[in-house]
């Protein structure tokens, strides 16, 4: 009876046309500032807990450890008490809160002698304080987005006839359960990643479903179906809610109407201001507006004019920067027919190999192998992507994210504009192969190895024995391929043909599970349940390893090969808020371990200095076989060589418009397509990348920031040349 009343009067009296849009837009504005909030709460990493993966024991710990939660928690208690106590006293829940927030430090103090009563309740307060003007400064963007957006739909409900009020007042509430269903998409996916979605991301999936659908499904959790749910019912119970709104009279004129546009406009000026400044890097990132951020990254990126300057370029030399359609390996009087085994490990991070971190024994017996190889110990992947890192180790290139692999497909199909060692090998009379447990089927996989040349491919339906089972949604576990690897080495031993094979492991990759016949081992000291299956992963990749090369050994091949141990890209474990790799640009996923051995051939144990890249690793190979290279330029510098200190690195994000990253020696930037301020790093005097640097100079950024995109703009071109038809999710590159 009382909101039949309410509704009565309103229909009645009429309403502003500001309120109005504000009403229609609250369940909207509402969720934004929760999932922000939430969002913000699970990326404090010192907290050591994750919002939705520990269980309900971990969450209440979580809550606890967040001091402002314990003051909310405090005024919802305390508005209840005032209901049910206190009705016609609104203002006795602040001082009832207060009482409540004062009993809980008095029993923390008298459950911990050494802690005071006022001490704790201060500590609370201030560390309360911070972590609310941390969630007003990252939400700072939505609130004035959904105040612009109620100025626009308070303008529009003013110019429209009244008989078309109401539909337009229904179309509003249609509108504002999807873009709250679109919200809650994006929490979730931080929490799954610990990054911000965007356009980008969200087209790309959906564009591509098929493929993503199974690696979505392991990231499915009662909570994050929760957070999608969740904003999508609470805007179709307001609607139901507020469904007179349709029919309310809106008085446009009145002093009523004005001081709401007054309010609104207000509000939305704060686009103007400078927004409250977030302390925590971990925590820039979530600053910008959730809706500005899918509209911004809608378009693409401002640069037009860098991307003219290259095409003419590319049309008035006739030739890109780099190219392999036609490599060729030319015999010179030091070409030795070793054979060739190049190992990729899947998602492995140097710092989590006993490589690189001699306490931690993941990786034993590569380690030992290590120390009778030439050792890499700053190499660094380009795309964190594995087929990205097929085009760079066997192909010798730079690789292209997702979406311009995929145009780079199209285009190859027509004319041939990438070919790899391995393609090169096998004209020189090389059997050349290629290993994985793992299918084909995610993305342009199939064509990124096509175009590369291999001579057999044998992927999860050629080594897979029946009724193996799957470790993860890509295939089984790597010890599927020992035998079928070993058995086509000893047929081309037989035969007397030198051989290439590339070996791709699976096991390593999200969500790190190991087979059931493996025993996982306690890691001590590591509290994350995800690190610690990594590390799991790693030590079981060892061992396989290990069996592999026994095998060589027992074929008699061991010291007539060449073999490369290279990890595809690194993986993020919380380290500055993350959780997945690919739209990162950070060490963690960029720095991964490699080494050479090659017995007989190579010094005992050496060092390779100097910046290096897995471009690098083609020119090596052709050194280390002493061929001539023809037909090709290739960016890449071969190991053997020496680099400046200074050497500049590229790196890409795998999702197009997302990041670029460059490093010159060790000051690294990172480039977000102006979204936010560019990052910069020492990373000689900070290896974690922990502190942005301040005070660098604006010519600093404009100067990276044209390298960057210069550095784009050329790998494009000198992979797909000039496209012959438009390709919807890159127009850039459109025909001319």
């Amino acid at each position: 009876m009382g909101h039949a009343r309410a509704d009565l009067a309103e229909r009645q009296s009429g309403k502003s046309p500001w309120m109005v849009a504000w009403l229609l837009l609250a369940p909207l504005a509402i969720w934004l500032l929760l999932a922000k909030a939430a969002t913000v709460m699970a990326g404090f990493a010192w907290l050591g807990l994750t919002l939705d993966e520990s269980g309900p024991v971990a969450f209440l710990r979580w809550a606890w450890a967040f001091t402002a939660i314990r003051f909310v928690m405090a005024l919802l208690l305390a508005h209840a008490v005032q209901r049910l106590l206190f009705p016609r006293h609104r203002l006795m829940t602040v001082p009832i809160a207060a009482a409540i927030m004062s009993v809980l430090a008095l029993a923390v103090a008298l459950v911990r002698p050494e802690q005071i009563f006022l001490q704790v309740l201060t500590h609370w307060t201030t560390t309360a304080g911070a972590q609310f003007w941390m969630v007003i400064a990252c939400a700072w963007n939505d609130a004035v987005s959904i105040a612009i957006l109620t100025l626009v739909l308070g303008l529009v409900l003013t110019a429209v006839p009244a008989r078309a009020q109401a539909w337009l007042v229904r179309a509003m509430q249609v509108l504002v359960v999807l873009l709250c269903g679109l919200v809650g998409l994006v929490y979730a996916y931080e929490l799954a990643t610990g990054q911000p979605s965007n356009s980008r991301v969200l087209i790309f999936s959906v564009l591509n479903a098929q493929s993503m659908a199974s690696l979505v499904a392991p990231e499915v959790t009662p909570f994050r179906v929760a957070a999608i749910a969740g904003g999508i019912l609470l805007a179709i119970w307001w609607a139901w809610r507020k469904r007179a709104l349709a029919r309310i009279p809106l008085h446009a004129g009145s002093g009523r109407s004005y001081a709401g546009l007054g309010a609104t406009l207000a509000t939305a000026l704060g686009v103007f201001v400078t927004a409250p400044v977030v302390e925590l890097s971990e925590l820039e990132r979530h600053t910008e507006g959730t809706l500005i951020a899918l509209v911004r990254t809608v378009a693409a990126s401002p640069s037009d004019e860098i991307r003219v300057k290259v095409l003419q370029e590319y049309d008035t030399n006739k030739r890109a920067r780099w190219s392999s359609a036609e490599m060729k390996l030319v015999e010179t009087d030091q070409t030795r027919r070793k054979n060739v085994v190049v190992v990729i490990l899947e998602s492995a991070r140097a710092i989590s190999t006993t490589l690189h971190t001699a306490r931690l024994p993941t990786t034993p017996f590569l380690n030992q192998l290590a120390e009778k190889s030439l050792v890499i110990e700053d190499m660094n992947i380009v795309v964190p992507r594995t087929a990205a890192a097929w085009v760079a180790v066997l192909g010798g290139q730079y690789p292209l994210t997702n979406e311009g692999t995929a145009i780079w497909a199209a285009e190859n199909a027509k004319t041939p504009r990438l070919r790899g060692l391995p393609g090169a090998l096998r004209d020189a009379g090389y059997a050349t192969s290629f290993f994985t447990p793992t299918h084909l089927r995610l993305l342009n996989d199939a064509e990124v190895l096509d175009a590369l040349g291999f001579e057999s491919i044998f992927a999860e339906e050629e080594v897979t024995p029946p009724n193996a089972k799957r470790v993860n949604s890509s295939g089984p576990a790597d010890e599927v391929l020992i035998e079928p690897v070993l058995a086509w080495t000893a047929i081309q031993k037989e035969a007397g043909r030198p051989f290439m094979t590339a070996i791709m492991t699976n096991v390593g990759h999200h969500p790190y599970e190991t087979p059931a016949s493996w025993t996982k081992v306690k890691f001590e000291g590591v509290s994350n349940p995800a690190l610690e299956a990594y590390y799991n992963c790693l030590l079981y990749i060892d061992h396989i390893m290990a069996s592999l090369m026994r095998g060589y050994e027992r074929l008699g091949v061991l010291y007539d090969t060449i073999f490369v141990f290279v990890g595809d890209h690194g993986q993020m474990f919380g380290e500055h808020g993350l959780k997945q790799m690919f739209n990162a640009l950070y060490q963690e996923g960029l720095h991964v371990p490699a080494f050479i051995y090659a017995p007989g051939l190579l010094p005992q144990h050496r060092k390779i200095e100097g910046p290096r890249q897995q471009i690098d690793i083609v020119p090596t190979i052709v050194e280390l076989l002493g061929y001539r290279l023809e037909g090709a330029v290739l960016p890449g510098v071969s190991l053997l060589q020496p680099v400046g200190p200074n050497r500049k690195l590229y790196f890409s994000s795998s999702i197009e418009w997302t990041y670029l990253a460059l490093r010159q020696g060790q000051r690294k930037y990172i480039y977000s397509f102006n979204r936010y301020r560019m990052k910069v790093f020492d990373l000689a005097n900070d290896p974690s990348e922990s502190h942005a640097l301040k005070g660098v100079s604006a010519d600093e950024f404009a100067a990276a920031q044209q390298e960057m995109l210069e550095w784009k703009a050329h790998r494009e071109v000198s992979m797909y040349g000039r496209p012959t038809q438009t390709y919807r999710r890159a127009r850039s590159w459109k025909a001319q």
